[in-house]
């Protein structure tokens, strides 16, 4: 009976040495996790990744281009019909037209509850619902709660990829209201558009697009919606 007793006591021994390794052990694994987390979750690899409100509706799309979403108005045929249509003569061409346009980007777009882009961010971003634009666009982009572009700031890229310039821009129901630009010719200046033209500040060098220059130039000109110059005034160095 002893000897029984003997050995009992020692197994149980054994067990509380193996319990407490298992606790042990355990405990180490928690600490672990929480003093590196980083050793976890470091890279993250997706195709796309779309977040949604509290009532299910998609409002952030991100990806290389950006996932598609059923709840996004741009590519939705009906809804650009009836919310943008509208605003055009022509209903019927103005459908035409857009079924050309450019509705995906890579990097973010944020929407509103009702489907419509507010935010752009990223490389070759969408095309306004205005028109086709003439470059590649990465940056920023921001609109109305519509759909309506009102601005932005980036690098314009020719669709050759031969030239780059950065601008910065706010628009208004007319179009480009107030813009600052850096072009590649030398031009660097502020244009602010209005209903009758364009009123330009800055400087130029010989030949210059924009201030449709000779030589080189420093000061302001008014050109109208034609591009014919109404009023100029030029600053002598």
């Amino acid at each position: 009976m002893q000897q029984e007793i003997s050995l009992l006591r020692k197994q149980i021994q054994q067990l509380r040495i193996l319990v407490g390794l298992m606790c042990l052990g355990f405990v180490s694994l928690i600490i672990y996790s929480f003093r590196l987390p980083a050793d976890k979750f470091e890279i993250i690899r997706a195709k796309g990744i779309i977040i949604e409100d509290r009532q299910g509706r998609d409002r952030i799309l991100l990806g290389a281009p950006i996932p598609a979403s059923t709840d996004r108005v741009r590519t939705d045929s009906n809804l650009v019909r009836k919310h943008w249509a509208k605003n055009f003569g022509d209903q019927n061409q103005y459908m035409k037209w857009y079924s050309e346009y450019y509705n995906s980007s890579i990097g973010m777009v944020v929407m509103n509850e009702d489907g419509f882009d507010r935010v752009l961010v990223g490389d070759r971003l969408a095309d306004p619902n205005t028109g086709k634009r003439m470059f590649d666009a990465a940056g920023i982009l921001w609109n109305d709660k519509e759909g309506w572009e009102k601005g932005g700031a980036g690098v314009n890229t020719s669709k050759d990829g031969t030239t780059s310039h950065s601008v910065m821009g706010v628009d208004d129901s007319d179009g480009e209201a107030v813009h600052i630009i850096a072009l590649e010719d030398g031009t660097k200046g502020l244009v602010i558009g209005g209903e009758n033209g364009r009123l330009m500040i800055g400087m130029s060098k010989k030949d210059g697009q924009w201030f449709k220059n000779k030589e080189a130039f420093t000061g302001i000109k008014y050109f109208s919606n034609e591009g014919k110059l109404i009023w100029e005034q030029k600053m002598n160095p």
